[in-house]
């Protein structure tokens, strides 16, 4: 069992769960919008996330893991040099204006680890922005990329879908914000520290509400399209008013961050339900 737990919390800890949860979103993508070809952006995704989650812990941004990774750091420093070296061969693999339209979110990721900001500030530390800094990276790299990829247009429904992941990924970084009341600094300004824990669920309550809502005014919705954004309106809703300050080890960093990936199988189950 020791074991197991340890293999799991590297698991976790390494960043390979997160990295599965960005894939999952950026299939979500492709099957919404019947994004068809090759897998090379879903592979490049997933290692250049753990590349990404894991230059942020090590840049010391986050508190709370930093001793739990000291006990695994050689080997997840090995996976990172690992996957920054099959990013490069993914990466070599796509387009130059690809590349270009993935450059901003990648200088967004450094800028929100590294202090270069007047008094040694880095975005992260920048009152109020934390969040949505976060969900606009994600956003960009699930929905943006991949369109711009395959089809290189923006229509209306691709529009909504962008508004949409936006609003669902800040959702899902709130119990994370909840969850760091007690390692974040004031000077965080964060949405728990502004508001208050109660009200921070009200206020993601309302985000995924107008998510719900702006599914209905797509120009092309089908069934699984509907059900699934409801179903996973409901599971963010449990998951949310189910967040404490003080929670379990694994609430946060397996379960809220399972969410893209639950979206994405109840998605592929509903299509095939509906054909």
């Amino acid at each position: 069992m020791k074991t197991l737990k340890s293999v799991f919390n590297f698991y976790i800890y390494s960043s390979i769960h997160v990295a599965l949860a960005i894939v999952a979103l950026v299939k979500l993508t492709f099957l919404k919008f019947e994004i068809l070809g090759d897998n090379t952006y879903l592979y490049f995704s997933f290692v250049s996330a753990i590349v990404a989650y894991n230059f942020v812990k090590y840049a010391n941004v986050s508190k709370l893991y930093h001793k739990k990774l000291t006990k695994s750091i050689t080997g997840v420093k090995i996976l990172t040099g690992i996957c920054v070296v099959i990013s490069v061969y993914f990466g070599y693999q796509m387009s130059i204006d690809i590349l270009l339209y993935i450059t901003p979110f990648i200088l967004l990721t450094l800028l929100y680890a590294v202090p270069v900001f007047p008094n040694k500030k880095n975005l992260r530390s920048i009152a109020g922005i934390k969040i949505f800094i976060i969900g606009l990276v994600w956003t960009g790299i699930t929905v943006l990329i991949p369109v711009i990829y395959s089809e290189g247009t923006l229509d209306f429904d691709k529009i909504i879908e962008i508004i949409q992941r936006f609003l669902f990924i800040v959702v899902i970084m709130l119990p994370f914000e909840i969850r760091d009341l007690q390692y974040d600094g004031r000077e965080l300004e964060t949405i728990p520290q502004q508001i208050g824990i109660t009200r921070t669920k009200v206020f993601g309550s309302i985000l995924l509400t107008v998510f719900l809502i702006l599914t209905a005014i797509k120009d092309e919705l089908s069934s699984a399209e509907i059900l699934s954004s409801v179903l996973v309106t409901i599971i963010t809703l449990l998951f949310l008013w189910g967040t404490e300050k003080k929670q379990s080890e694994y609430f946060c960093s397996f379960w809220v961050e399972s969410i893209p990936i639950m979206w994405l199988i109840i998605l592929v189950m509903l299509q095939s339900l509906f054909g």
